[in-house]
């Protein structure tokens, strides 16, 4: 595959959720790409189907869930088409996700090198099963993820290590199949802000050297803005903005991604933050149009009708909302915005 081709394509994606109540509509017709080697941030607000919409590539979604509209592309291919077989030998040698939770993620009856050797074992990498390429390749991970005393390491059980340390594991077993995607979903739970810098500077000096693609998920806009190449902005299961991270910053447009930007504490101490009233639709009855438009102070008759598609406003910048719908909008933006 070229450099900067297409490696994951997700198109008018909807994924739904049986509950007692009825059918929740968590993700509603979402459209998103990844190059090769390029790295995504997906930012909002909790509860806004991120996570939800990053299982799907995996097909890890629960029991209740299911998709009726939409395709998942990766590398060419159709994960929801794939038999069992296929998508296992991509889950195994081609992306694989970092959870946010590192001590739910591993076993805690079974040693880390245990777990790390049965993630590379079923990948299929290693042919014949070759326990000490097997084992080597465990100590390499290890030693990838800066682990001090690797082998050592190996022998531990989870709960003898630092949160920090369960999450380099973590890493550890992602990049020692993965090849093509990782995905990391707020990576940095849990650590305090040291550790925090280093597992993040480390999933993306590792990306680099392995020229892998990543989609990071985090709630924190200065984490995306430090480890991204672009930005997408979910809203109640819909992709409301999406544009290259260094413009992003400079002009949001969207009324939600301004209000998220409105509410960064400022180093200086000017001023007050500002936080969006109101909160997340109802999933089980959500508005007909624009899932903002309750708590929009711009929202029209039109955003209650309809729902907006993403307008381009400048290169490599789309929006989904109908104050940028025409030219006179645009123009309007350039002059108030």
């Amino acid at each position: 595959m070229e450099k900067n081709s297409t490696l994951l394509d997700i198109q008018n994606l909807y994924i739904h959720y049986r509950v007692y109540g009825g059918t929740t509509k968590v993700v509603d017709g979402v459209n998103f790409q990844v190059k090769t080697g390029q790295k995504i941030g997906l930012v909002g607000e909790s509860g806004c189907g991120k996570t939800t919409m990053v299982r799907s590539i995996l097909q890890v979604l629960p029991l209740q869930a299911r998709i009726p509209e939409g395709r998942i592309l990766f590398d060419g291919d159709s994960i929801l088409q794939m038999k069992r077989k296929e998508l296992n030998q991509v889950r195994g040698q081609k992306l694989s996700m970092i959870f946010q939770d590192p001590t739910a993620s591993l076993n805690p009856v079974f040693t880390v090198g245990s777990q790390i050797e049965d993630t590379i074992r079923y990948s299929g990498l290693v042919e014949g099963n070759n326990k000490k390429v097997i084992r080597e390749k465990a100590v390499q991970a290890l030693k990838d993820c800066a682990m001090p005393d690797p082998e050592r390491i190996l022998t531990c059980y989870p709960f003898q290590l630092s949160g920090g340390m369960r999450q380099r594991v973590c890493i550890a077993m992602a990049l020692a199949t993965a090849s093509k995607l990782m995905i990391a979903d707020e990576p940095t739970t849990n650590l305090d802000v040291t550790i925090q810098d280093q597992v993040l500077r480390l999933i993306r000096e590792l990306c680099d050297q392995k020229q892998m693609s990543l989609i990071l998920i985090t709630h924190s806009l200065g984490v995306a803005r430090l480890m991204t190449d672009w930005i997408y902005v979910m809203y109640a299961g819909q992709i409301v903005e999406k544009a290259v991270t260094a413009r992003i910053f400079e002009h949001p447009y969207h009324p939600y991604t301004k209000g998220l930007m409105a509410s960064i504490p400022k180093l200086t101490g000017e001023g007050i933050m500002k936080g969006i009233p109101g909160k997340l639709p109802d999933y089980l009855n959500p508005p007909k149009g624009c899932r903002f438009q309750d708590r929009c102070e711009k929202a029209m008759d039109k955003c209650r009708q309809q729902k907006p598609s993403l307008f381009s406003v400048k290169e490599d910048h789309q929006v989904a909302c109908f104050l940028y719908e025409t030219k006179a909008g645009e123009q309007e933006v350039e002059v108030h915005g």
